[in-house]
């Protein structure tokens, strides 16, 4: 039921720019009131079927909307209860606050990303390898190259809606990168959750999803070789709130 209600609530908030991650982690947060609230659902099916044989003919509807006011009405309290508890410190600014930030401040904060950005990244020269200049085909190595990580989970999540990943970037600059390669990486697992397991601050799934050795047959490496004696390996792992690395180091050391 919680998986269905994510899924059925992702696409409506991803397009608001929230994070396919923060959906699942409140929805699993506030399992426990959704349960509730089709639990009592449930009692008030059963309250309108029971009157049929009940009550008296001419106050059976009397029943009905009590049972289903009733259930309205505990639907608004478990909403604010929500609200004002688990929900609060995200919707406290929206409540509580009439404030608003100018076009020319979110244009000046995106050019300080921007800016932050630029001077972060850094490109190594590997006995003149990099920056590529004559080469114009490249195969790309690495699982991650179909599946690169923008951001990470919880408050490291981002809206990556509308970032370039690195295939493309090589496209733009004007580079091929080799096809097949690329092909074998998007049949061998298109998403990053592999064996669809959920992924949220509490439940996410750390594994490298990199193909077994036996993927990279004599055919594929040979035709690589003739697509191009330059390579690019990419490797891209998750990072988020205090579940990426361990918080038992006694059972790290006792293997457990």
């Amino acid at each position: 039921m919680i998986q269905l209600l994510i899924d059925l609530l992702t696409p409506i908030f991803t397009s608001m720019g929230v994070s396919t991650t923060d959906v699942q982690t409140y929805v699993n947060m506030l399992s426990g009131y959704i349960y509730t609230i089709i639990g009592l659902l449930a009692v008030a099916i059963i309250v309108m079927m029971a009157a049929h044989f009940l009550v008296k003919k001419g106050t059976r509807h009397v029943v009905r909307w009590s049972a289903g006011l009733a259930w309205a009405l505990a639907v608004a309290i478990i909403a604010n209860i929500m609200c004002f508890g688990p929900l609060y410190n995200n919707l406290s600014p929206i409540m509580n606050t009439r404030a608003q930030v100018s076009e020319e401040t979110i244009q000046n904060s995106k050019a300080v990303i921007k800016e932050v950005g630029e001077e972060g990244m850094v490109l190594l020269e590997n006995n003149g390898v990099l920056p590529l200049t004559d080469t114009t085909n490249l195969n790309v190595f690495g699982w991650a190259s179909t599946n690169l990580i923008f951001g990470g989970t919880g408050s490291g999540s981002s809206d990556n809606s509308a970032s370039v990943g690195i295939l493309q970037s090589l496209t733009d600059a004007g580079i091929s990168y080799n096809k097949e390669i690329t092909d074998m990486y998007t049949e061998y697992s298109p998403t990053r959750n592999l064996g669809g397991n959920v992924v949220s601050v509490t439940y996410t799934d750390w594994s490298l999803p990199e193909p077994p050795v036996e993927y990279y047959t004599d055919e594929l490496m040979a035709n690589a070789q003739k697509f191009s004696d330059t390579a690019m390996i990419v490797i891209s792992r998750s990072g988020g709130e205090g579940q990426d690395l361990p918080t038992d180091m006694n059972a790290i050391i006792h293997g457990t």
